[in-house]
C-alpha cells in the first residue's frame, strides 16, 4: 500500500508537468503575443490556487511595494498571505512586501535575455521592513532568520536553452552583480520536464549520494519519472512560509503614514521569548 501511495503522488505531479506542456501549447494559439504570455501566467496561477495551503493565495502580476518608496518591477505571479492589506481594485494589483510569500517570473522560452530579465525582476523586490513586520513571541534573530529563507523566488519556463548553458548564465549574472544578497537568489529555475536549477542553502545529499555544498547552484536534469518533481519543490518552499504566520505581527500604518505625509514609525520590537524555528 505504501508503494501505491508513493506512486500516486509521483504520477500526480508527473501528470501536472504533462498538463502544463499541453496547456502551454493551447496558450500559444492566441492571436496576440502578449495574450500568449498572459495565458501561460494564468496556468501557473491556477496551479498554485489549487494546491497551496489555504492561508496563501496566488495572484497575477503586479508590483511589490515597500513603505519607504521602493517598488519592484512587474512580477508575473505573486503569492501572498492572508493577513496583509489587499489592493484589488485593479486586475493587476500591487502588494506590500510584508504580505509576500513568494514570487514567480514566467517565460515562454528561457534564453539569455529572458533569464537576465527574470533575475533582475526578482532582485528588484524590496526586503520586508521591521517597521511593518515583527514576530510575536519569537526573539533572538527571528526577523533575520525569516528574511534568510523567505519570500521564495522562482523562474519557470515552458522551453529554453540547455541546463548547462542556463547554469553558466546564472552564475555569470550573480558574479557581475555581487550586490545581490544570497537570499534574493531564486530557489529554483525550472524549464518544464527538462531541468531544474536549485539554489541549495544548506549542504545536502542527493538520492545518488552526491553531496551538494551550501549556497550552491545545482543543476538537476529531469529524467522522465522525475519530470514533476519541480512542482513538489515549489509547493514545499512556498508552504514552509506558513510556519511563520501565527507569529507575525503586521502593521499597515507605515504605509498609511508615508502615503499621507505623517512621521515614519520605528522598527517593531519583538516580545520576549526564547523560541523560533524554520525548517
Amino acid at each position: 500500500m505504501k508503494e501505491l501511495a508513493v506512486a500516486r503522488i509521483q504520477n500526480y505531479f508527473n501528470g501536472v508537468a504533462d498538463k502544463f506542456e499541453s496547456a502551454s501549447l493551447i496558450a500559444s494559439t492566441a492571436h496576440h503575443q502578449p495574450d500568449i504570455g498572459s495565458n501561460r501566467e494564468v496556468i501557473i496561477r491556477d496551479f498554485l490556487q489549487r494546491h497551496l495551503p489555504r492561508r496563501l493565495s496566488a495572484c497575477l502580476g503586479g508590483q511589490v511595494i515597500s513603505h519607504d518608496g521602493r517598488e519592484s518591477r512587474q512580477i508575473d505571479v505573486v503569492v501572498v498571505n492572508d493577513i496583509g492589506i489587499r489592493f484589488d481594485e485593479n486586475d493587476k494589483t500591487f502588494v506590500t512586501v510584508e504580505s509576500v510569500a513568494g514570487a514567480i517570473t514566467v517565460k515562454s522560452t528561457l534564453n539569455r535575455d529572458t533569464l537576465i530579465n527574470a533575475l533582475q525582476n526578482l532582485a528588484s523586490i524590496p526586503d520586508p521592513s521591521q517597521a511593518a513586520l515583527g514576530f510575536k513571541v519569537l526573539t533572538g534573530n527571528a526577523f533575520e532568520a525569516f528574511l534568510d529563507r523567505h519570500p521564495s523566488f522562482y523562474v519557470f519556463a515552458y522551453d529554453g536553452m540547455s541546463g548547462e548553458r542556463c547554469l553558466m548564465e546564472v552564475q555569470e549574472f550573480y558574479r557581475v552583480h555581487p550586490e545581490i544578497p544570497l537570499r534574493r537568489y531564486p530557489k529554483g529555475i525550472v524549464v518544464n520536464k527538462r531541468y531544474m536549477i536549485r539554489f541549495v542553502r544548506d549542504e545536502t545529499r542527493t538520492s545518488s549520494g552526491y553531496v551538494v555544498s551550501k549556497d550552491t547552484l545545482f543543476l538537476m536534469t529531469l529524467e522522465d519519472p522525475m519530470r514533476g518533481y519541480p512542482f513538489v519543490q515549489l509547493l514545499n518552499d512556498l508552504s514552509s512560509y506558513c510556519d511563520w504566520l501565527n507569529y507575525m505581527d503586521v502593521s499597515i500604518h507605515p504605509y498609511f503614514n508615508t502615503g499621507f505625509g505623517l512621521p515614519p514609525m520605528e522598527a517593531r520590537p519583538n516580545p520576549s521569548s526564547e523560541r523560533w524555528t524554520d525548517q
